[in-house]
């Protein structure tokens, strides 16, 4: 490529980057619907901006990363988040850029935060990930940051650690970074609070998030009050709250986050009898989604209905599509399938053979077979 074509590409790219943070900071209030949609029409130019910035350089392609975070998991596009993170870690390697320790952090959240078969290798960039985040003594500067480390990472580790990163961000002067936290630590179990103080905080993140105007907060306290009204048995009220946060995800346009609470509405219905309902929710789920283990759960969410309806055949046949599906790391999706079909095994009333470990499974008229 001619000097004058790799010095085009690099203005281009460095537009493409002003673009993105003009559009990142509007993409948390109420005309985000406006900002998402110009940068949806960008799609394929800053595929390409990120591309060329891994090989020539990988600082931009980390800004690049980092400023499209926010729109990137608003819209359930985790996918493409995780492979334009890997794409600018692999040129980087295991190593902090100077003044991005941040942007850093932020691509290996969103690297981590879909799981695929590439063999991309983690370990080392989570470690300099996690020094990252014990060596910042202030608010982190994007506000999305604090949300997807607490998603992503906060399960795996101690929720005084979680307490203490939301402490360091409560001087933020960001509306959306404050209303965060109070989403992060009312998560269940993410902070160890007790169910009546996760629902105070959920609740005032609900109200902090429509103030502002960001339907995606507003859909993930939703989704979290409707976790926490299930846990406590309350199953009229987790459904009306799942409704209401998949009305929100619709708007979005984010159909991988709608595929997902579709499969959980559908399970709230199974548990409740609801045949025809769950069996709509489920099937709408795999219209919406291509993310691999969305569509095994909804698949898997079938073969249950089905055999609950006595339709066995048709069990028998979602729970193999279920299993077929399953993509290399979806361990859980896989022992879903096959614990299914084993019920549905009983069901028919044939002789049940445990699977053999290991290896791919595929089924024989009978029962499954190592293959």
């Amino acid at each position: 490529m001619s000097h004058m074509a790799e010095d085009l590409r690099a203005r281009r790219a460095a537009h493409l980057l002003d673009f993105v943070h003009r559009a990142d900071r509007r993409l948390r209030g109420p005309d985000q619907l406006r900002w998402a949609t110009l940068l949806r029409a960008e799609t394929g130019g800053l595929d390409s901006a990120i591309r060329w910035s891994a090989e020539h350089d990988p600082p931009l392609g980390l800004r690049l990363v980092a400023g499209l975070s926010t729109y990137w998991w608003m819209h359930g596009l985790r996918g493409d988040a995780a492979r334009s993170a890997r794409c600018v870690l692999t040129a980087l390697g295991p190593q902090v850029p100077e003044g991005l320790s941040e942007e850093y952090l932020l691509a290996v959240l969103l690297a981590a935060g879909q799981q695929d078969d590439s063999g991309f290798d983690l370990a080392e960039h989570v470690e300099q990930a996690a020094l990252v985040v014990q060596s910042l003594d202030e608010p982190f500067t994007h506000p999305v940051t604090l949300l997807l480390w607490s998603i992503v990472f906060g399960p795996f580790v101690a929720p005084g650690q979680v307490a203490d990163v939301l402490a360091r961000n409560t001087t933020s002067l960001d509306p959306w970074a404050l209303a965060a936290i109070e989403l992060c630590a009312g998560y269940p179990r993410l902070t160890g609070s007790d169910p009546d103080m996760s629902e105070k905080a959920l609740q005032e993140a609900l109200a902090q998030f429509r103030l502002i105007g960001d339907r995606w907060g507003v859909s993930l306290a939703l989704s979290a009050l409707a976790e926490l009204a299930a846990w406590s048995g309350q199953l009229g009220q987790c459904q009306e709250l799942t409704g209401q946060a998949l009305a929100v995800t619709e708007e979005l346009g984010a159909d991988e986050d709608s595929s997902l609470l579709l499969c959980r509405r559908a399970d709230l219905h199974l548990r409740l009898g609801e045949l025809l309902a769950a069996r709509r929710d489920y099937q709408r789920a795999l219209q919406l989604g291509n993310a691999a283990e969305t569509c095994a759960a909804a698949r898997i969410g079938l073969a249950r209905a089905a055999r609950y309806g006595g339709d066995l055949p048709a069990a028998r046949e979602f729970a193999l599509a279920a299993l077929d599906g399953c993509p290399g790391s979806g361990e859980l999706a896989r022992t879903e399938a096959l614990g299914e079909l084993e019920a549905i095994a009983t069901a028919e009333g044939d002789p049940v053979a445990p699977a053999t470990p290991g290896g791919s499974r595929r089924i024989t008229g009978r029962w499954l077979e190592s293959g």
